[in-house]
Order: structure tokens, then C-alpha cells, then sequence
């Protein structure tokens, strides 16, 4: 019954928002006309109020339903579960589909309610009937309307019978599971709580100076519109920016790749209309204070909120499955996307090629050294940041065209394409703030880049000094450049030098301007803040952009995997890295500057494994604590632990002995490797070994087994190998031998009453470690862990 009224409810609501469109058309058109017969206002107003407060009520009733687990319903059924606490089941909501368009749709109610109080009542109609469009198309995404063969969205009240019509079992009258699939284990985050509402709420937002730009262009108010939609730009960018930077903090915290942003495309797809929005509020601020840059303030207004609808369709069509976590699955909804992205183009763009003649132009070009010029460059560079972006996470498309397999571009497009774009646009923010409206001589422009300049050199020379910079950027690349430009011709080698240089160039580059841009906003937002406070603001945003980007650089350029040379040789699994390192239970270890130990397991309160992992750098000790566990569909989850410091972040995640595919565990023989010095225990902590060293001068007797006339080089490894139960020691001498005909051999000392052998295998001439054959005791242990650990300078910076 409840699932009944709810549908019920979302056709109401779908049926209102068409008479409240029609209502604010009809009313803008009278007013344009001037020959009001009939209050159209009142009736779209009031229709409005129903709409939204039938779908507040079908929002309620679905919430109720998945807090009651009625497992009849299908939406309930396939996102929430018993187990689940009431924030994550409050959380499912908007874990599926149908459910994020609910509350995308919730919002849009609130800012209608919003737009009719607040806004100027000149603007009301002809705003709102953009905005009751929009949502119009959202409405029909969940409305589950069949009509004869066509299928109009997916109700998030269909029960189960109706979702799945070909499985037997849930077409039997009153069967209801008992309990349902639950949240996917990755969004059982407390930033599933937060995240995606603030995400939504700037999706939201993005519609009214879309609706704004589209009522400006059809009642021919090309410039008086940008005054009234300022605040709901700052306001949409602002939120979409916290809630971009919240995905990029819950990937950080919560993924293995131990970063935060690795260009996604679902994550993309929300960054590109931001910055978009952002390039539109630039533009609107250049209109309001100089009379200038019409045109694009409109367009990028109209293009932010259909980047919105574009980056819905990416995400909600299927196309990115395969590619990213993120992605919805394909409810059939693709076509619908897809008019919707061709109305509210056709309405917004319509328009603009339409009124485009009737646009007013500048007085005169904004010069070279004026804000008004720097600002319009930047937000073109913003743009063609973007473009980048969505031509990336576009390739799916492109791919299902031209050939059959589609898939993603590397993330080295993005890198090598948006580098170069950054340094251009932070060098435009060093020197916007220090530019004032119109023309500026050059007399002036050296004064006040003189001081923020030599600043942002002084820092950048001592950032090159005092840190590896130059050898973790540039250096790199320097001998196979040299190599390559030699063998090459001079346009060639010119190329090749760009390619192996190029990149760390760049970098370098961004970190001048960006100290550059830190620089020159700070000595502005100081100056304008000691005659006026409320100015203040755009000087502290780019300051704080300025230190974003720097944290970028420095917890990507610096950051500094945790790695060491010994320890026991474990079978490999996708995934693992020689970044990687291995600890058993009970042991500690020297990994770069620490010393860690993994000192054993507990229990979340969800009955989860928490390894214990232990880190101390100069008496300044932490513990980390990263969760694996094996979830109800068999599928091994990571979180990862981080501790944060003032300077720098540790990063850890655990890889346990149990997700290895060992068929050979049980074998009584194994390899381990080994530094001077360092030492392991094997036979599940029967014995300690200790490699103390090599031994050159190997004694004849020892080779009694080799005809010693061919033997070309022999060299011992010298053992200190520990009974542990019985605190007894021995040295052994296994002895690695190259003969005459450069055949390699081996002299396995072994100690009988222990059942051991040990063969010296291999010795790493790079590193100087051992390698070693074990024979008769299990290498493996039976609780060990391959820890993957970062240190992340000056991320805090970011965040």
C-alpha cells in the first residue's frame, strides 16, 4: 500500500511541476506582452507547493520503508540490509539511482521555494519556468510510468515482482526476503552521509543561474540578469566545491591508492562543471563591475548546468561501468538522459544563437593590463581545463563509435594536457588581484609584481635546495634524455628533450606561480582588508588556492613510499608492488627512518579484522590501524588508516596472508631474502636467522663436494641461525659458487637434528642481500601482512 501511494505521489508531483512550467511560461509571456488577463503566477506558484510537497512526501515514505526494511520493495531490497546502523540506512537514500533523483529532485524543490521568495518578483516567472522544466525531466526519470510498450523512469517504489518479472521465486504472492543485499561495503563511510547530499545540493544550485541566463536572454534583459544570479553562483560553486573536495578527502581515507584524486571519471564529471561555474562567476563579476563580457558570462552559465546534465548522462547510462567504482548501473534511462541534455541545450543555446545579434557590445576591448582582460583569460583557461577533462572521461563514447572494446584514457592525458594549463592560470592568479580595474601602465604593473616576484623566486630556490626536488622531478629524466637527444637530429632531440624534461619542467613552473600567486594575493587581501574587511574574500580564496596547489606539488612530488631491503619473499598477488613490504606478527622492523611492527589483530564492533601496525621515528610513535575484511559476497575490502601530522601524513594499507593464493603454503621449504644485518624467523617462529655477512675466503674443505680445480669464484654467507625453543645457535656457511665454465653451484650446510637445510642461491650485487633456498621448515608464516605505507609531505595543505 505504501509503495502504491508513493508512486501515486511522485505522478502528482510529475503532472503539478507540468502545470507549473506552463503557469510561470504563460505568465513570463503576458508580461512580456503586457497584457495580463489572467494571474498564471499564482496558479504556477501554488502548483509548484504541490509538487514539491508530494514529492517531500514520497521522500519521507521512501526513507520509512528502508528504515522498516520492507525487503518487498526493490529499491529497499537491493540497497539497505538489517545489519546496516540507522545513518547508513538513512544513507541508502541516495545509494541507488532512483534515490539520488529523489533527493536531486527534493532539492530542486527547496531552491524553487527559494527563488520564489528571495528573487526579484520581475524575475520570478520566467526563472521558475526554466527551473520547473529542468525539473520536469528529472520527475519523469523516477515517475515509472508505462505507456503501451514505452517505460517512462524507474520508480523507487516497484516492488520486487515488478523489477525482477524473470525470477521464479519473487513471483510467489506474499514472498518477502528476509533480508537484502545492503550497502556496497566501499560506501560504508561516514562520508556517505555527507558527500553525496552536498554533491547533489551543488548539482542543485547550478540550475539557477542556467535558469537565470535562459530568462535573461528571452525577455531581452542582457545585462540586469547577473546581479540577482551572483549569489546563487557563489552559492552553487561554493557547495559543489566542498562537495568535490569531501569525494576527494573520502577517496584519500578509504581507497588503496593512497591518494586523492586519480581522475575517476564519475569524480570528473562533477569537477568539470565546476570549473565551469567557477570561470561564470568570474565573468559575471567582470560584467557587474565593468558593464563587460556579456556574452560569456551567459554562456558559461548556460554550458556550467549542461556539463550538470552531461556528466548525469556519463554516469547514469552505463557507459562508465567498467571504468570507475562510482558509476550507476543502466536502468534504461539512457534516452531520457539524453533528451533532457538536447531540451535544456536546445532551450539555452536556442536562445543565445537566437538573441546573439541583439547582444550588447562593449564600448571598447578591455586592454592587456586591465583585470577585466587577465580575469576573462583565466576563466578561458578554466574552460580549457575542463575541456580536457570531459574529452578524457568522454572517451567511452568516442570509443563505442569507432571500435567495440571502449575504454578510458590513461591518466598520464590528464597530467601531460592539464599542466601546462595550470601554470598559465596560477601565474593569471598571481596577477589578477595585483591588477585594479581598467588600464594599467607597465611603470605600474613592475611595481606591484616587484615584491610578490622576488618572493615566490627566493622560496622556489629554496625549495630546490632544501628538499629533493630536482631529483625527484627532473633528475629522473636526465640520462635518458641525454641519451636520446644524442642519437637524435635537432628537431628530434628538441622533441625527445621535451618529452623525458617536460614534465618536471612544468612542475617547477607551477611551483614559481603558485608561490608567485600565495605571494601577491596575501599582499592584497592585506591591503584590502585593513581599509575594508568584506572585500577581503577573492584574495583569500586564491591564497587558499595558492596552498592547495602547493600541497598538490609537494605530497605528489614528495611523496615517499616506505619500502625495505630483507624479510621474507611471499608469493605474489595482483596488486603488490616493490613498494610494498612485508611484516609477520610479533616482529618489528626497519623501514626508511621507522621502525615498525605489526603487533596483531582486533575486532571492529562490525566483527571486522583491524591490524595493528606500529610505527616509531625518534620516540615519536603512532599506531595505524587498516581494516581488510571478506565480505558476504566473497570479495576482499581494504580501508586503509592515516595519521596526520602538522608537516607531512603516513599512509598505510595491509594486504593479510589470507587474500594470497598459496597452494604451496603448507610445503616445508621456502626462499627468504635477506640485508646485512637484518634477520627473520621461519618454521612458524621455530628458528631465527641473522645474516651477518659474506665470507670471501672459503676454506677448501667446504668445497669438498665440487671438483675445487674449476672452481672460478666462491663466496660463503655467514649465518647465526637460533633454535627458539631451545635458545641454541649455530653458524652456518652456505656457499654460492661459479665455476670455470661459469656454470653457477650451490653447498648447502645443514643441521640434521633440527632438520634443516639452508643453500646461499643469489646475492643482489646492487643491494648487497642474500637470497636463500630453506629447506625442511616453512618459510611462510602463518600471520603476516604486506604493508603498503606512504609518507605524504604537506598534504595537510590540500585539505
Amino acid at each position: 500500500m505504501i509503495g502504491v501511494l508513493g508512486q501515486l505521489l511522485t505522478l502528482v508531483a510529475f503532472v503539478a511541476c507540468l502545470v507549473a512550467g506552463i503557469a510561470f511560461y504563460k505568465a513570463t509571456r503576458e508580461a512580456l506582452v503586457g497584457a495580463a488577463t489572467f494571474d498564471w503566477g499564482r496558479v504556477g506558484r501554488w502548483a509548484w507547493g504541490v509538487s514539491a510537497g508530494a514529492i517531500g512526501v514520497a521522500g519521507g515514505l521512501l526513507l520509512y520503508l528502508l528504515v522498516t526494511h520492507q525487503f518487498q520493495y526493490a529499491y529497499v531490497y537491493q540497497y539497505s540490509a538489517r545489519a546496516l546502523p540507522m545513518h547508513y540506512l538513512v544513507a541508502t537514500f541516495w545509494a541507488g539511482q532512483e534515490g539520488s533523483f529523489l533527493l536531486w529532485i527534493l532539492l530542486n524543490g527547496l531552491l524553487g521555494f527559494s527563488v520564489l521568495k528571495w528573487s526579484p518578483a520581475s524575475w520570478r516567472a520566467p526563472v521558475m519556468a526554466t527551473v520547473a522544466l529542468c525539473q520536469f525531466f528529472l520527475l519523469s526519470m523516477i515517475v515509472g510510468l508505462k505507456l503501451g510498450p514505452l517505460a517512462i523512469g524507474s520508480s523507487p517504489f516497484a516492488s520486487l515482482a515488478e523489477r525482477f518479472p524473470e525470477a521464479p521465486m519473487l513471483q510467489v504472492a506474499g514472498f518477502v526476503p528476509t533480508d537484502g543485499n545492503g550497502l556496497n561495503d566501499l560506501l560504508q563511510n561516514p562520508w556517505m552521509v555527507i558527500h553525496p547530499p552536498t554533491l547533489f545540493t551543488g548539482f542543485a544550485a547550478m540550475l539557477v543561474p542556467f535558469a537565470f541566463a535562459v530568462a535573461a536572454l528571452w525577455t531581452r534583459r542582457y545585462t540586469e540578469w547577473v546581479r540577482p544570479a551572483l549569489p546563487w553562483t557563489i552559492m552553487a560553486t561554493m557547495i559543489l566545491g566542498i562537495g568535490i573536495t569531501l569525494g576527494g578527502y573520502w577517496a584519500y581515507v578509504t581507497l588503496s591508492f593512497g591518494g586523492y584524486w586519480a581522475w575517476d571519471p564519475v569524480e570528473n564529471s562533477s569537477f568539470v562543471p565546476w570549473l565551469v561555474g567557477v570561470a561564470g562567476l568570474h565573468a559575471m563579476l567582470v560584467q557587474k563591475k565593468s558593464a563587460a563580457g556579456h556574452k560569456s558570462a551567459i554562456v558559461l552559465a548556460i554550458l556550467a548546468f549542461m556539463l550538470v546534465v552531461y556528466s548525469t548522462f556519463l554516469t547514469r547510462s552505463g557507459i562508465l561501468g567498467d571504468l570507475s567504482v562510482h558509476s550507476f548501473v543502466d536502468l534504461g534511462l539512457s534516452n531520457q538522459l539524453l533528451v533532457w541534455i538536447l531540451t535544456m541545450g536546445g532551450v539555452g543555446f536556442g536562445l543565445f544563437a537566437a538573441r546573439y545579434r541583439e547582444l550588447p557590445k562593449p564600448e571598447r576591448e578591455a586592454p592587456y593590463l586591465s583585470r577585466e582582460f587577465l580575469i576573462f583569460s583565466g576563466a578561458m583557461l578554466l574552460c580549457a581545463f575542463a575541456a580536457v577533462i570531459i574529452v578524457g572521461t568522454s572517451a567511452p563514447i568516442f570509443g563505442r563509435i569507432f571500435r567495440d572494446n571502449p575504454s578510458g584514457v590513461p591518466v598520464s592525458f590528464y597530467n601531460e594536457w592539464s599542466l601546462p594549463i595550470a601554470v598559465g592560470f596560477m601565474f593569471l592568479v598571481a596577477l589578477g588581484q595585483l591588477f585594479w580595474w581598467h588600464r594599467m601602465s607597465v611603470e605600474q604593473v613592475n611595481r606591484v609584481v616587484f615584491r610578490p616576484l622576488v618572493l615566490a623566486v627566493a622560496s622556489t630556490i629554496a625549495i630546490l635546495i632544501t628538499t629533493p626536488f630536482v631529483a625527484r622531478t627532473v633528475r629522473p629524466a636526465a640520462a635518458a634524455a641525454a641519451s636520446t637527444i644524442a642519437e637524435a637530429g635537432m628537431l628530434s632531440g628538441a622533441g625527445a628533450f621535451w618529452t623525458q624534461y617536460g614534465m618536471g619542467l612544468m612542475l617547477l613552473l607551477l611551483l614559481l606561480v603558485s608561490f608567485f600567486a600565495l605571494y601577491s594575493n596575501a599582499f592584497v587581501a592585506w591591503r584590502v582588508g585593513r581599509g575594508n574587511l568584506k572585500m577581503v574574500g577573492g584574495g583569500l580564496a586564491h591564497v587558499g588556492l595558492a596552498l592547495t596547489v602547493l600541497g598538490i606539488i609537494a605530497s605528489s612530488a614528495f611523496s615517499n613510499p616506505l619500502v625495505r631491503a630483507s624479510g621474507v619473499t611471499m608469493p605474489s598477488v595482483g596488486g603488490t608492488s616493490r613498494d610494498n613490504f612485508v611484516l609477520t606478527r610479533g616482529e618489528s622492523r626497519t623501514v626508511g627512518d621507522y621502525t615498525v611492527a605489526y603487533t596483531g589483530r582486533e575486532k571492529t564492533a562490525e566483527g571486522r579484522d583491524r591490524f595493528v601496525i606500529r610505527f616509531d621515528r625518534g620516540g615519536r610513535g603512532f599506531t595505524l590501524e587498516p581494516v581488510v575484511y571478506q565480505n558476504a559476497q566473497g570479495q576482499w575490502i581494504q580501508h586503509p588508516d592515516v595519521q596526520s601530522f602538522v608537516e607531512r601524513d603516513v599512509y598505510a594499507a595491509v594486504t593479510p596472508a589470507a587474500m594470497f593464493d598459496q597452494p604451496d603454503s603448507s610445503a616445508a621449504r621456502g626462499e627468504i631474502e635477506l640485508a646485512k644485518g637484518a634477520s627473520t624467523t621461519i618454521g612458524e617462529n621455530a628458528f631465527r636467522v641473522v645474516f651477518e655477512g659474506y665470507e670471501t675466503a672459503v676454506p677448501p674443505e667446504a668445497l669438498t663436494s665440487l671438483d675445487t680445480a674449476n672452481v672460478e669464484v666462491a663466496v660463503a654467507a655467514r649465518l647465526q641461525v637460533t633454535s627458539l625453543a631451545t635458545n641454541e645457535t649455530r653458524t652456518l656457511r652456505p656457499v654460492f659458487v661459479v665455476m670455470a665454465d661459469g656454470s653457477q653451484q650451490y653447498v648447502q650446510n645443514r643441521v640434521p637434528e633440527w632438520d634443516l637445510g639452508v643453500t646461499f642461491t643469489q646475492m643482489n650485487v646492487d643491494t648487497g642481500n642474500v637470497t636463500l633456498g630453506i629447506d625442511g621448515v616453512k618459510v611462510t608464516p602463518e600471520d603476516w601482512v604486506v604493508v603498503q605505507a606512504y609518507e605524504k609531505p604537506f598534504i595537510g595543505l590540500v585539505w
